[in-house]
């Protein structure tokens, strides 16, 4: 693929968007790690040597969102796990930050076999390089290609983690499969003194994100923190339009941070 194509790569990199150093590392990474000195373990210790600044970004950012949420009691709620990197940075986090507290739970929404329908309100402004119509928001994610392994994958890491964080053997981390419309109002069903600290949406698309924010919103106290992935993002409009719907931009003081491009959050007021 060339890199003047407007082609979607997994998880959202667009590859006209790419320089030809941006290529260059993405098809060099690999082996280098392979190359490096030291065990695996080793390398993952020293994970700075391998990933970009953005990856260093994203987890900084994470730090920044959770210590907004630190003093306030709830869950903190991911809605969209993919491949488990959001998941497990709340989980590193609150095992660093507040050790203890036995009462946080860490939970991940996710169908685990990708999108299970589009709305008309997902499809983005990008056109198509070949046919010029409108691109719909990630479909090229709906076949969920990854599917049942992630979710083993997933809580193997979760099992791994609880080996060596305090308190371990209380359970942290849950991992919540299905259609979200339906397991997150049924996950209040079944846990009805739930109550939210941080909300992270990254659902991508309009349905899942409105049900989300229609059920969790009454849950979070003031000072709770509202976190979007993709609030006003061009490719996938879904979003935006469901905040929209259920919230309204006008009843959020809607704030992002100077190293990220597409992440925002409201502390709720």
């Amino acid at each position: 693929m060339s890199t003047d194509e407007t082609m979607l790569f997994p998880h959202g990199r667009i590859a006209s968007q790419e320089t030809e150093r941006d290529v260059e590392h993405r098809q060099t990474i690999a082996g280098y790690f392979e190359r490096s000195p030291g065990t695996t373990v080793d390398k993952l210790r020293n994970f700075t040597k391998f990933v970009r600044p953005t990856d260093v970004g994203r987890l900084l950012m994470r730090h920044e969102l959770f210590q907004r949420a630190l003093q306030v009691q709830g869950s903190i709620i991911e809605c969209g796990v993919f491949l488990g990197f959001g998941l497990m940075s709340w989980a590193h986090l609150s095992a660093l930050f507040e050790p203890l507290n036995h009462n946080r739970e860490i939970v991940g929404f996710d169908t685990f076999s990708g999108f299970t329908g589009l709305h008309e309100k997902d499809r983005g402004v990008v056109q198509d390089p070949v046919t010029d119509d409108p691109v719909w928001g990630r479909e090229f994610a709906k076949d969920g290609a990854h599917g049942e392994s992630v979710l083993a994958d997933i809580q193997e890491g979760v099992r791994l983690y609880d080996l060596v964080r305090p308190i371990g053997h209380i359970p942290r981390v849950h991992l919540v499969k299905g259609d979200a419309m339906v397991t997150m109002p049924r996950f209040l069903e079944d846990r009805p003194h739930s109550v939210v600290a941080l909300l992270y949406l990254d659902f991508d698309i309009y349905e899942p994100t409105k049900v989300a924010l229609e059920t969790f919103l009454p849950r979070m106290p003031k000072g709770a923190v509202l976190a979007f992935d993709e609030l006003y993002h061009r490719h996938w409009p879904g979003e935006t339009l469901a905040v929209l719907d259920a919230v309204g931009l006008r009843n959020l003081r809607i704030q992002r941070f100077p190293w990220q491009s597409t992440v925002s959050f409201a502390v709720l007021e």
